[in-house]
């Protein structure tokens, strides 16, 4: 029940809360120095490699913002003299790949636990129709239907972690 609300927060909010090593490919900026990550929540990037297959130092660019994550934004630095490059038959689609550790948090916040377990306790005590948020039903043959939904003081916690797009 616990794997689920979490799954459930992780649809909800459109992030994840716990570290995931994966590699992303995006589009190779044309004259620009700004990479911008708009599909997910980024923390730390391990290799970064441009689209001409040249790995990027990590002191050729900044993580930005500079003082918070996740990150958003991979700034080429101009004293690293770099462009973003296209790959070897000028196609700027999926050019740049960027090994990293992605999710919105390391590990889940205590506010991010609270809301799972406020989901993980309504859905097991659905099961018995207690403690719900809206009124039960009770059918003729005594089976409990319960609300469905995830708890308004879950929604409450998590409303400020919605991914905005």
């Amino acid at each position: 029940i616990i794997e689920a609300a979490s799954r459930l927060i992780d649809t909800y909010t459109g992030r994840t809360f716990y570290a995931r090593t994966e590699t992303h490919y995006y589009n190779a900026p044309d004259g620009e120095y700004d990479l911008w990550i708009n599909d997910d929540d980024l923390l730390t990037i391990t290799t970064l490699t441009n689209g001409d297959g040249t790995t990027i130092s990590a002191s050729d660019y900044k993580l930005l913002p500079l003082n918070k994550s996740p990150k958003y934004q991979i700034y080429l630095k101009p004293s690293s003299n770099l462009i973003w490059a296209f790959d070897s038959n000028s196609e700027s689609l999926g050019a740049i790949t960027v090994l990293g550790t992605w999710g919105y948090s390391a590990t889940a916040s205590d506010d991010i636990k609270q809301a799972c377990l406020i989901i993980a306790s309504a859905e097991y005590k659905r099961r018995f129709g207690e403690n719900t948020s809206a009124a039960a039903t009770v059918t003729g043959a005594g089976v409990v239907i319960t609300p469905q939904g995830m708890p308004k003081s879950a929604v409450d916690i998590l409303q400020k972690y919605r991914k905005l797009i």
